[in-house]
């Protein structure tokens, strides 16, 4: 990881104001300002008009730096930090499992086309499967509410 995107994820996530400026948010997430206004007239990104103008609450930031930047990269940038920033719920933890190899195979080819690793494949694809059983696993699974919800 570069300086620049640690810088970026730690100004998003330290940051305890309740709203971001655009140009500040822009700069952070790696977009140009052009970008980040059309997002936000497309309704892709949240903004709210404050006193001062238009700005993005800190929970859309969170969100939209969560989409920017896998969670092993965000856990890494914040260092020490991140227990105080990140809940215990979706914190990283390790998961060894045993698949067949065409599961593996197919988990690396994935990670390939999408620029990515295998755990953000897996994570990802596993964030589908808790969307999709949301109801049952709710009370089921201690904290599985708040993982889905942050960081509203």
């Amino acid at each position: 990881m570069d300086d620049n995107a640690r810088d970026a994820i730690r100004r998003v996530f330290l940051n305890r104001r309740p709203h971001v400026a655009l140009l500040n948010a822009a700069i952070w997430l790696d977009m140009s300002i052009k970008a980040l206004k059309r997002d936000i007239a497309d309704g892709a990104i949240v903004a709210v008009e404050t006193g001062i103008g238009l700005r993005i609450p800190r929970e859309e930031m969170l969100t939209l730096a969560m989409r920017v930047w896998p969670l092993a990269v965000i856990e890494e940038a914040l260092g020490e930090d991140a227990p105080r920033v990140l809940p215990e719920v979706i914190r990283l933890v390790e998961l060894r499992a045993r698949v067949p190899r065409y599961q593996r195979d197919m988990l690396h080819v994935l990670a390939r086309r999408n620029g990515t690793t295998v755990d953000e494949v897996l994570t990802r694809e596993l964030e589908d499967v808790a969307c999709a059983h949301a109801e049952e696993l709710s009370a089921l699974v201690p904290g599985f509410d708040a993982a889905l919800a942050w960081p509203a």
